[in-house]
């Protein structure tokens, strides 16, 4: 049973942050302006005493470094923000910042913000993704020092540059963390339907629909704008149609227990686990979209326990 703060965070998802196309049309949403809507919010940002904040450009990416004075690590955690491929960096993953440091042993966390739809449509934000993998490479840091982080539409873009790396033949990040990773863009799996009527960012509450509807419904949302024309079956577009070997690296992956996406995580792990891969999964009971990101409430809490936990094995601290 999910906890009177994590139901309340449901709520507030629901009444706020519903994305599904009926409501959108319904209330006269505009997808691009209310997703980027808190982008304005906090655009100052001071780093807590003991580290340091600036902002920078890696290979003309806009990217933000947030280290430690004394005595920081050579770890890396390259965080990959989600916001549908359309909303771009927003304050609140700074507050991530911190708590990802300490996990790594002290290291640097590195975000950046990649072009979005619908300025910018598949693949510019995996180039920018890829850019900034390829400064982190300048900079001396080492594939086996970093751990990518990323959540939903950011979780795809971790996926991504995975396989980008292995089609280049180049060495892996040492581990991934995916928080409600979105990975289907057919929307084929069971939860799209099962889980229509209780998701409250994606569906509709108390709602049942056949599964072929559920599709015909979600393709035509604007949502999925970033990948243009492109085949939703391309393995970049849709990671859950890729095939893993056991050269991907580790995962811990979390996803609510009510998400329409909850499939993809599943999915991704089994073939992930079937490839040989460690890939732990984490599903928050009665919990929404990518909750772990909202830190205060218990179920958050414990998932960023178990987080940072994989994080420091993954380092052998």
């Amino acid at each position: 049973m999910a906890s009177l703060a994590g139901r309340a965070f449901s709520y507030i998802a629901r009444a706020a942050g519903n994305v599904n196309p009926i409501i959108v049309e319904k209330k006269k949403k505009q997808i691009v302006k209310d997703l980027r809507s808190m982008e304005p919010l906090f655009r100052h940002y001071f780093a807590p005493p003991g580290y340091t904040y600036e902002k920078t450009t890696a290979n003309g990416v806009p990217a933000e470094v947030f280290r430690k004075k004394k005595d920081p690590s050579d770890n890396v955690v390259l965080f990959i923000h989600g916001g549908a491929y359309i909303s771009r960096m927003m304050f609140y993953y700074r507050l991530l910042n911190r708590k990802l440091s300490k996990a790594s042993g002290g290291g640097t966390v590195v975000q950046f913000d990649y072009r979005c739809a619908p300025e910018h449509l598949y693949p510019a934000a995996l180039e920018d993704t890829v850019a900034v993998w390829d400064w982190l490479m300048k900079q001396g840091v080492k594939p086996e020092n970093i751990v990518t982080v990323g959540d939903s539409a950011g979780g795809h873009l971790t996926v991504n540059l995975w396989m980008k790396l292995h089609e280049l033949g180049k060495e892996m990040p040492r581990a991934s963390v995916l928080m409600s990773p979105w990975l289907d863009m057919t929307a084929g799996g069971a939860s799209y339907v099962e889980n229509y009527g209780v998701d409250p960012v994606f569906g509709i509450k108390g709602a049942s629909i056949a599964p072929e509807d559920v599709k015909t419904l979600l393709m035509k949302s604007s949502l999925y704008m970033w990948l243009g024309d492109h085949d939703r079956k391309d393995p970049y577009i849709s990671p859950v149609f890729q095939e893993f070997d056991e050269t991907y690296p580790p995962v811990f992956v979390t996803v609510g227990g009510d998400e329409m996406l909850l499939s993809d995580a599943k999915t991704l792990v089994e073939k992930l686990r079937g490839a040989g891969v460690h890939a732990e999964l984490l599903i928050g009971d009665r919990m929404f979209h990518a909750y772990p990101v909202y830190q205060i409430f218990p179920e958050a809490k414990q998932a960023w326990k178990a987080i940072c936990a994989f994080i420091r094995g993954q380092y052998n601290l």
